[in-house]
């Protein structure tokens, strides 16, 4: 038996959704909205591999390096003749007179050699030196002595008086003083050199140091 449909209370027929809208947004590829005028991009700097943007590499200035002076002078200085001639005298009269007062033979020849041997100084010819002042120390000839064997220096320069020198001050109590001359060779360069790695200190000359400067010796 055929089914009978009722038109009567068969209500309008609902017409069917088209959802294809919908399926072609979600399968549509997304794009990234457009750049907003007043907000102002943010730029990043690139930054060198093994390095990051906290901890920075900190280069520390590298410590001057003092240069080295180098010259020549020479080791003796020319003596006072007539000095020598008086000192010499001297020595051999007060060799006569130990030899008559007290006849000790001992001390009569030293006095006498004493003399004999300053008026054979003055026909010395004097040597050519070499000194140089480094980072290590003050190199006399061969001889280096370190800055920790010093204990202060002194530049005595009276070029009128014939006085060029650079007095070290050593902290051996056997060999106090080492007297260098300086020749020709500028003293503010020595100078400045020296207080880089040594106290300045004025050195009084004992009489002793200017007896035989005078003398020669």
């Amino acid at each position: 038996m055929s089914r009978i449909i009722d038109l009567k209370n068969k209500g309008p027929e609902k017409p069917k959704q088209d959802n294809s809208h919908e399926f072609m947004a979600e399968n549509r590829p997304r794009t990234n909205p457009p750049p907003n005028p007043l907000v102002r991009p943010e730029i990043k700097t690139a930054q060198p591999l093994g390095q990051n943007s906290e901890e920075t590499a900190v280069k520390k200035p590298e410590a001057p390096q003092s240069k080295i002076i180098s010259w020549s002078a020479e080791l003796y200085r020319q003596s006072d003749f007539k000095t020598v001639v008086v000192i010499s005298l001297v020595l051999f009269l007060i060799a006569v007179l130990v030899q008559i007062f007290q006849g000790n033979i001992i001390t009569t020849v030293f006095f006498a050699l004493l003399g004999m041997v300053l008026l054979l100084n003055t026909k010395k010819k004097s040597e050519t030196g070499s000194f140089e002042v480094g980072s290590l120390g003050i190199k006399v000839e061969r001889k280096l002595y370190g800055f920790r064997e010093i204990k202060s220096f002194w530049i005595e320069y009276e070029p009128t008086l014939g006085i060029k020198e650079l007095s070290l001050q050593l902290k051996k109590w056997y060999m106090p003083y080492i007297k260098i001359p300086i020749g020709d060779q500028n003293p503010v360069q020595i100078r400045s050199a020296l207080l880089e790695f040594l106290p300045e200190v004025e050195h009084q000359d004992t009489f002793v140091e200017i007896l035989s400067r005078k003398l020669g010796i």
